[in-house]
């Protein structure tokens, strides 16, 4: 018989024939989704929701670092600013007590020359009055009929201002506001280094939590931080918020 004639060879049952391609698997849609659940049911959502924990609690804890150091700097230029206001203050509170004294100087050679009758005499401290005692003096010395001398002095009269006076007590009101507001920038400073220790309490909790095999234990730790992170995240919206580039 010639090799065209000769019979094919047949494959034992349950084998296929060397001559035969092998029927590749087919993968339904419902097998592949069969094979994802069966997947995902064996995933543990704990490690799912501690690695969002862990995500979210280190960007709110660098935040917190910032909004702190923000505050920081916020503190030390209030602090720098009062002292510079308080210095200028003292300067200006100076000046005034100089100015006064000199009032009072001019006043009293105006009284020893009115005492004594020397009528050129007080023509010629009167033209040199200071321009801030002049008022004073022209409505203390015409609160009574002329010829008489008023009680008092006229430094005790509402007309009386010294501007170097008046710019001290802004000045120091000025310096007492900066305090102010120094001290309630490192009150927030310390509010927000607090938020970050509980975010890393939350880094702890998350990271920790999912070390134990016990899953009573897992959902506790993960649950903490939970508890935990959503405290800080309401402190860090509560506070004032310090953004500036």
């Amino acid at each position: 018989m010639s090799e065209e004639e000769l019979p094919a060879e047949r494959a034992p049952a349950g084998q296929t024939s060397p001559m035969e391609p092998e029927a590749e698997p087919h993968d339904s849609l419902a097998d592949r989704a069969d094979t994802f659940a069966e997947r995902f049911g064996k995933s543990d959502w704990i490690e799912l929701a501690a690695a969002f924990l862990l995500a979210f609690a280190t960007v709110a804890s660098a935040w917190a670092a910032y909004q702190s150091t923000r505050w920081s700097g916020n503190q030390a230029n209030s602090y720098s600013a009062a002292a510079a206001a308080r210095t200028e203050s003292v300067r200006q509170s100076n000046l005034a007590t100089a100015q006064r004294q000199v009032d009072v100087a001019s006043f009293i050679a105006w009284l020893q020359a009115y005492a004594g009758d020397e009528t050129g005499l007080l023509d010629f401290y009167e033209a040199r009055f200071r321009p801030e005692f002049k008022p004073a003096f022209d409505a203390w010395l015409n609160s009574v009929p002329t010829g008489s001398v008023p009680d008092g002095t006229p430094l005790s009269r509402p007309e009386y201002v010294l501007a170097a006076q008046t710019s001290a007590d802004q000045l120091q009101a000025q310096a007492d506001s900066l305090s102010a507001d120094a001290r309630t920038s490192n009150q927030l400073s310390d509010n927000f280094v607090l938020i970050v220790v509980l975010m890393a309490s939350v880094l702890f909790f998350a990271g920790v939590g999912t070390k134990f095999k016990g899953q009573g234990v897992r959902r506790m730790m993960i649950s903490l931080a939970t508890i935990v992170f959503v405290v800080g995240l309401i402190a860090i919206f509560s506070l004032p918020q310090n953004v500036s580039i």
